[in-house]
């Protein structure tokens, strides 16, 4: 075959290619547009507008205030640098949208409402209350396929997968972790035989004292009161039912922002001459700076449990660069333990934009939120300034951890180089599978 017969056939056959590749493609160049089929799936962002990040946090938990310095931050960070100038994202500035979460369901709702307010809402860092999240926060904002990522949510009910929310993650850990290792604390550690619970009726406190309860039992151990601090006999009446049965160990999973407070409970229990042999373990949302200035002299020997901060404290990046910044940025360091958890959270979420956005011509970008999702579904050994973050379909991030108890005043919030009077490594897999 002559040369030119060669190319002739070969341009034939390239003609019969390209025939067969339109009659294949053509059914998938027709298919409906996602985005368009489904008005809150796509954001679309023109040349020079600023991608949209909220935040639902309270503004007056110490947790939620450590949150926002956090995400800012990390907006900060975008460019590689802390040097107080917002980074870009995609060659898009950052706009930051904040609501308050009020630490409750209500609070959680109308912070939604106000955040999806923005049509161009690509994810939210928060709530910081675990009530503001469950079936009010998370179920609108998945219902408009917005992602959201909780730093310090730690109710186990979150990411049961009855309850779960599509939308929702979080990279706090569950606090079935915390539940176990402070009642093997109480029990092995202190040698706690019978225990008190106090708590409040918020999705994250109940939740949490249910857990150390169920916990404690099963290593043998009974729990001989539970009391709703803010039931018909309040604080005082919890204080009665605890001096009835003189508990070895005194449980309070209560955060400092509610009413009484994690610091009003302590103090009342302090001022109880019959439980002055109790011991106190308080949870991670009570340790917290203002605590131990509230109780002064009175903290001391009061046992918090919570993330072990050892790690993050030895972490080069935090001690050069993330701390510093912070302290610039808030004229202080961290007060509560989660400040790290949102910095991840923020980080996750750019992430996701970079995969789900489009380019357009012009440097405009189309933003697919459920393929927001899908890749924040695929983090898989993330290594974040919290931990190790691997997503699970049911929302957590943080597979499993390293709890520790810290005995007061010697509490990191105060010395970041305090050490742990106990600490154990758990996952969650581990505790929904065993006894």
């Amino acid at each position: 075959m002559s040369r030119r017969a060669k190319l002739a056939a070969g341009g034939a056959a390239a003609c019969l290619l390209a025939l067969l590749l339109a009659v294949v493609m053509w059914p998938s160049a027709n298919a409906p547009d996602p985005c368009a089929a489904d008005s809150s799936r796509c954001a679309t962002i023109a040349a020079g507008e600023p991608i949209y990040l909220g935040t639902l946090l309270s503004d007056t938990d110490t947790q939620g205030i450590d949150a926002l310095t956090s995400t800012e931050l990390a907006i900060d960070y975008l460019d590689g640098r802390f040097d107080g100038i917002g980074g870009r994202l995609l060659d898009h500035p950052i706009s930051l949208v904040s609501e308050n979460d009020g630490c409750s369901p209500e609070g959680g709702r109308l912070g939604a409402e106000r955040l999806l307010q923005e049509d161009k809402l690509l994810g939210v860092v928060g709530p910081t209350c675990s009530s503001s999240a469950l079936d009010a926060a998370d179920a609108l904002l998945t219902a408009r396929k917005t992602p959201i990522i909780s730093p310090s949510n730690s109710a186990p009910s979150l990411t049961d997968a009855e309850r779960h929310q599509r939308y929702y993650f979080r990279t706090a850990l569950n606090d079935l972790l915390q539940a176990e290792v402070a009642s093997a604390f109480a029990y092995e550690k202190l040698g706690g035989r019978t225990a008190a619970v106090m708590f409040s009726p918020s999705a994250y406190s109940s939740q949490l004292g249910v857990a150390f309860g169920n916990r404690f039992k099963l290593k043998g151990g009974t729990v001989v009161s539970r009391s709703n601090l803010e039931g018909s006999g309040g604080l005082t009446g919890a204080i009665r039912a605890a001096e009835r049965k003189k508990p070895d160990v005194i449980f309070v999973p209560v955060q400092m922002s509610t009413k009484p407070s994690c610091a009003d409970t302590v103090a009342a229990i302090r001022a109880s001459a019959t439980l002055r042999a109790s011991r106190v373990i308080v949870s991670e949302a009570c340790q917290d700076r203002t605590f131990l200035t509230a109780l002064g002299k009175e903290a001391a020997g009061v046992f918090a449990s919570g993330p072990d901060a050892g790690d993050t404290a030895r972490d080069p990046f935090y001690q050069s660069e993330y701390l510093p910044a912070f302290k610039r940025s808030s004229g202080a360091a961290p007060a509560g333990v989660f400040d790290t958890n949102a910095f991840d959270a923020a980080n996750l979420i750019f992430d996701a934009i970079r995969q789900a956005a489009e380019r357009q011509p012009g440097g405009g970008l189309v933003v697919d939120r459920e393929k927001m999702r899908s890749a924040l579904l695929e983090v898989k050994g993330y290594s974040g300034l919290s931990g190790t973050l691997d997503c699970s379909t049911t929302g957590d991030c943080a597979q499993g951890g390293r709890i520790a108890v810290y005995k007061a005043p010697d509490w990191p919030v105060l010395n970041p180089k305090a050490k742990p009077v106990f600490s154990q490594s758990k996952s969650i897999v581990e505790l929904l599978t065993g006894p």
